[in-house]
């Protein structure tokens, strides 16, 4: 299903969790913290100055994204920065003003905001989970989250592996006293006499 969804929505990351508050300004509040979002990937020549994108905001770390509106966009004929392509700069509605990111060539932009799915909590208990399971400044499990995965893997086991009577398995037919029967006239028949 996952794949599915990728695909029609031409995005590796089709639906994310807004983390941080950069486009949730006190008198008009975009995308708050905890929003599920849904990107579409879009070629870059279909961009405009407005749109929120979704792109890489660290070349080193390629699963750093940031979601923010074009400020400035760049074509292939007047982009200085990246001559022949696309670029954009961006900027978070809650940023202080000059607190831009970008240019940004078009390679590394991901997709465009689409819409917010209204489901109320959601992301907000997937940033708390990732928050417990994950240090956010390093982006390595914590002990508690490493605990925890031991823990799951180790009740899992129990549950399967050392109580094994518990389940029936309902594929292997019982054992009845008309198929023994049958057995026993067939071996009947087959066992030659002397």
């Amino acid at each position: 299903m996952w794949g599915g969804i990728r695909l029609a929505l031409n995005t590796e990351y089709p639906i994310l969790v807004v983390s941080s508050g950069s486009m949730c300004p006190p008198n008009n509040c975009v995308l708050p913290v905890g929003a599920l979002v849904v990107i579409r990937g879009e070629d870059p020549g279909a961009l405009k100055v407005g749109d929120i994108i979704v792109f890489r905001g660290n070349p080193s770390d390629p699963n750093y994204l940031i979601i923010h509106r074009i400020i400035i966009l760049y074509t292939p004929s007047n982009d200085a920065a990246y001559p022949g392509q696309y670029a954009f700069v961006t900027h978070g509605d809650a940023n202080p003003p000059g607190f831009n990111e970008g240019p940004n060539p078009a390679s590394t932009l991901v997709g465009v905001y689409q819409s917010t799915i209204p489901i109320p909590y959601i992301g907000s208990a997937i940033l708390g989970i990732r928050g417990f399971m994950y240090d956010d400044r390093t982006g390595q499990p914590t002990l508690q989250g490493i605990l925890v995965i031991v823990s799951l893997i180790l009740a899992l086991f129990v549950f399967e592996v050392a109580e094994p009577g518990k389940k029936k398995s309902s594929n292997v037919p019982e054992k009845t006293d008309s198929s023994v029967t049958a057995t026993n006239f067939l071996t009947s028949v087959l066992t030659p006499k002397n």
